[in-house]
This record gives C-alpha cells, sequence and structure tokens, in this order.
C-alpha cells in the first residue's frame, strides 16, 4: 500500500547538506515563506520519482545547488507558485518526464550552464505568470525545446547571461518556443554565444493568439552550411553570391551574415523583428562587409523579401550588429544579406565575342532572377560614360539557369566596351562586368570558367577563339579517378554542365584546353 507523505513547510528555511532531496512518491507542501536550500554540487540535488510532487506557496523558495530531474510522470508541481533556483556552476535539469516550473531562477557562479537534457517550461500550467531569470547564466538549450507558458513580455529577464541555441545542423533542434497568445509588444528571446548577446526580439503587432519558436545558429566552417533545412517550408534549395556574381561566380559564401535565424508561428501573425549577429560572423566581401544589409527569407522555393531585403543598417565586424525589420508576416529560415546589391538577378556568366567583322554577339545567363524586368546593352568609348544601344526582356521569375543572347548588328560608330544593365521592375539596377572589343573585332580567348551549381552539378562556360576540345577529369579526397570527359568546343561562346552523380565531399576537378593548358580547382559538391 502506497502513502502520500504530507511536509508542511511553514515560515522556515531548512538547509540539506550533500544528499539531496530524494521524494519518493511524496507531496512536499511549502507553505507561507517555506524556504528549502540543497547545498553541496555534488550531491545536492532533488531527484522525484513515483509520482512525488511540490506543492509550493507563492513565497516558497526550494534552492538546489545539484541537478533537478523528474522522473514522476508529472510535471513536478501541483499548482503554479513557488520558485526553484539553481545555484550551482555546472547544473542540468534531467528526468523521464518535462518539468514545468512556476518561476526558475539562475544563480550560482557568473557565466555557469545550466543545461536541459528534456523539453522544459517555465511559466506554469494555468497561472502562466511565471518568470525565466537567467541572470548571469548561460541556459543551454541542448538541442531540445524550452517553452515559456507566460505569454507577457516581461516573462524572461536576463543580465549578463543568455540562451544558447547553437545546434550546427539544417534543422535546428534548440528551439525557445514562447506561447505569446494574444499579447502584443517586444519579446525578447536573450540568445548568446561564446560570452556574447545576441538578443532576438520578435515584437508582436497583432492580437492574435499564437506560440513563435525561434533557433539560431552560425555555422561551423562560416560558409553558411548546412543551408536550413525543412520546418515550416521546404528546405532551402539555393543561395545567392551578389558579391561575386558580376565576375561569374555563384557561390553561397560571402553573400549573406554567417547566421541563420529559424522562426516559426502556430498562426498567422505580424510582428516587426530585430536580429542581432557577432561582428566576427560578417563574412561578406568588401565593400559589403561595411555597407548595409537588411533581412532574407527563404518561403520555400524562393529567397523573398522587399526588393530581397527588408530593413536596413549597416554591416559590422566587431561587436554586435542588429537589423529591425518591420512588418513581417511570413515566418521561416531568414539571413542577412547584402543591401546594396538587391539581388533581383543572379548573372553567372557574360561575355561578348565577335560574328565577323561588323558584329558583336553579347551572351549571358542567370541563375535565378525574382521580379527582374529587362537588360539594358550599354555601349562606350572610354569604358566610363555608358550610352543604352538596346533592350532585352528579362524572364522575370525563376530558379532555372536562363540564357540570353543579343547581337549589335552594325558596330560602326559605337565604342569597344559593352557592360550590361540589370533592371528590376520597382527599377532599381545593378551593371554587369564590362567587356572589350578590338577595332577589328578579335576576341581574346578566355581562361574556362569552372564551378559547382547544385542545382546543374559542374558547369564550364568559356569563350574560345578556336574548336579546341577540352578534357575534364574528376578526382575524390582520396586521389582516385572518378569521372573522365572529352568535352567538343565551338568557337565563340561555349556552355557545359556535367552533371557527376557523386557524394558530397570535395573534388579535384582538372580541366585540359587549348592543346595544353589547364586549371585546377577544389570544388566542395553539396549535392544532398
Amino acid at each position: 500500500m502506497r502513502f502520500t507523505i504530507l511536509i508542511s513547510i511553514i515560515f522556515l528555511r531548512f538547509i540539506v547538506y550533500s544528499q539531496g532531496i530524494l521524494n519518493n512518491g511524496a507531496r512536499i507542501v511549502f507553505s507561507g515563506g517555506g524556504q528549502i536550500y540543497v547545498a553541496g554540487a555534488a550531491n545536492g540535488g532533488y531527484l522525484s520519482q513515483a509520482g512525488g510532487q511540490i506543492n509550493p506557496s507563492a513565497a516558497g523558495i526550494l534552492t538546489i545547488e545539484g541537478n533537478w530531474t523528474n522522473n514522476s510522470a508529472n510535471t513536478g508541481f501541483s499548482s503554479d507558485n513557488g520558485t526553484v533556483v539553481m545555484n550551482g556552476a555546472a547544473q542540468s535539469i534531467n528526468g523521464t518526464s518535462s518539468t514545468t516550473f512556476y518561476n526558475l531562477t539562475l544563480s550560482g557562479t557568473a557565466g555557469s550552464t545550466k543545461t536541459q537534457n528534456v523539453n522544459t517550461s517555465v511559466g506554469g500550467v494555468a497561472g502562466t505568470t511565471g518568470v525565466l531569470s537567467i541572470g548571469s547564466d548561460i541556459y543551454n538549450l541542448n538541442s531540445l525545446v524550452l517553452t515559456i507558458t507566460n505569454p507577457a513580455i516581461t516573462a524572461v529577464t536576463y543580465g549578463t547571461g543568455y540562451v544558447l541555441s547553437e545546434t550546427n545542423a539544417a534543422v535546428n533542434p534548440s528551439i525557445m518556443r514562447w506561447n505569446m497568445g494574444a499579447v502584443t509588444g517586444a519579446h525578447v528571446y536573450p540568445f548568446g554565444v561564446a560570452g556574447t548577446q545576441i538578443p532576438f526580439t520578435f515584437n508582436k503587432t497583432t492580437v492574435g493568439a499564437t506560440n513563435v519558436d525561434v533557433s539560431t545558429r552560425s555555422t561551423a566552417a562560416s560558409n553558411n552550411l548546412p543551408w536550413a533545412g525543412a520546418s515550416n517550408v521546404a528546405a532551402v534549395g539555393f543561395m545567392f553570391c551578389p558579391n561575386l556574381a558580376i565576375s561569374g561566380n555563384p557561390c553561397a559564401v560571402n553573400s549573406v551574415i554567417d547566421r541563420w535565424w529559424d522562426i516559426t508561428t502556430s498562426a498567422a501573425v505580424t510582428a516587426n523583428c530585430t536580429f542581432s549577429y557577432r561582428g566576427s560572423e560578417n563574412t561578406l566581401n568588401v565593400p559589403y562587409n561595411t555597407g548595409n544589409i537588411g533581412t532574407q527569407f527563404w518561403d520555400g522555393s524562393n529567397w523573398n523579401g522587399n526588393n530581397f531585403t527588408i530593413g536596413s543598417a549597416l554591416a559590422v565586424s566587431a561587436g554586435v550588429g542588429a537589423v529591425t525589420a518591420s512588418g513581417l508576416s511570413q515566418f521561416c529560415p531568414y539571413v542577412l544579406s547584402s543591401f546594396l546589391v538587391p539581388l533581383p538577378i543572379d548573372l553567372i556568366n557574360y561575355s561578348a565575342i565577335c560574328k565577323g567583322n561588323s558584329s558583336v554577339q553579347l551572351n549571358w545567363s542567370t541563375s535565378f532572377e525574382s521580379n527582374s524586368a529587362y537588360f539594358d546593352i550599354m555601349n562606350s568609348r572610354d569604358g566610363i560614360n555608358f550610352t543604352k544601344i538596346a533592350s532585352v526582356n528579362a524572364i522575370g521569375n525563376s530558379s532555372a539557369i536562363n540564357n540570353y543572347a543579343y547581337t549589335v548588328v552594325n558596330k560602326t560608330g559605337l565604342g569597344n566596351y559593352y557592360r550590361l544593365k540589370m533592371v528590376d521592375k520597382d527599377l532599381t539596377a545593378r551593371n554587369s562586368k564590362i567587356e572589350f572589343i578590338s577595332d577589328n573585332c578579335d576576341v581574346k580567348e578566355e581562361i574556362p570558367n569552372l564551378y559547382y551549381n547544385q542545382q546543374n552539378g559542374i558547369v564550364i562556360t568559356n569563350t574560345s577563339k578556336n574548336a579546341t576540345n577540352y578534357t575534364l577529369t574528376i578526382f575524390d579526397a582520396a586521389g582516385k579517378l572518378i569521372r573522365e570527359s572529352n568535352l567538343a568546343v565551338s568557337e565563340g561562346y561555349n556552355t557545359f554542365t556535367i552533371d557527376a552523380p557523386i557524394a558530397n565531399g570535395i573534388y579535384l576537378v582538372n580541366l585540359v584546353y587549348n592543346n595544353g593548358e589547364s586549371i585546377s580547382k577544389k570544388i566542395p559538391v553539396f549535392a544532398n
């Protein structure tokens, strides 16, 4: 026969040393301002099992220097009252059952880490007015979910401490969930990493009830990989390289701040959000690393936003930077991208070649377009001052590779310099690199451009004077030959796509051209 033991603690403060508290099916009742202090880092914890619970008063306090473990098949408490203080150094929240704390206060050695090893809630079950007080400590989500059940913006307080959400996975499982209900206002998620606070603010502007899940992470190699996986939308399928695209290199590095935010809501809602990042996560190329950046979100098939960016702030390379984006209503993976290049078009190559003595053919390709309007063909005599000589309509919206061409039929009276002006539907624009054609219409032999495109495979582009075949070889990291191809080159502009069915990894790609000249590149392949 099992008996319930009621331990009534009335206006007293108990100090328990070394052995901790083992609650084997009892109900511990706090009356008035009762307190228990369990000392000793090794054994000074709380273990509940066999249905044990705590029935605290509003002012009741249980302070432990060891770990919290709930194996009782309940939430740990029989009422929404009282406070648990974790007052040790390295402590953990454990158990076969998830605990719902009312007030949870982190204390003890400044900068110490409290780690959850089971999904945990703070704020209470019914009253939902409890508070998580982080103070100067670190709360490690540890690939689990922390739920704040109190919808008030004051439900989480912090000093120099923070919540650690860093899990370098496509779908970051280290989630802080805030059940905001219909409460509006600035809900601050006090994230941080490596001693630096990088809070995220979800300033809810509509009264509709919702839960808001947020996780954030930088990436181990500072290369934005892995891309965000499936959360509430399909996984990220491609990224941009606005800083290098005009020279023909569509990469996923140096285009955005090296930090991901994944935001999901349980209901439609609007909010103004502030995204913070460490200056060391600014991997943008010069001059974009000191220019303006804004937010972009992935909607499951494309990167979107007002001109691809919402909000604007100068990028920082030291300390902490932040961008505030107003009126957000789409919640999914977010990044901070170069604001100076709004990315209506991702140009992956552009060249000019002769077509006889009196014509010039311009060839270019895009790997992505959104709301693009047209391309202006620009010509110049000095390479500085350009004049529009023609326009070509753009596809508008596409995530596939699109090839364009335009022939200047009679170049007499024109200058030797050509470039593209890429214009978006709202008339924002940027320019391509400049191509030069000599007076006698000779074209120089270009070194082939070789790169990897996740959607299409290994891509080679060039402008050639001669119809000379190329030889392509691919070696794995162990030096094993896994592919060899002969490529038939035509005079003029060429594009080759090698759909190599190879696994993720680093590969050495060699290209022999012009009867003996060669280039070699190490290419990271992320096919899956």
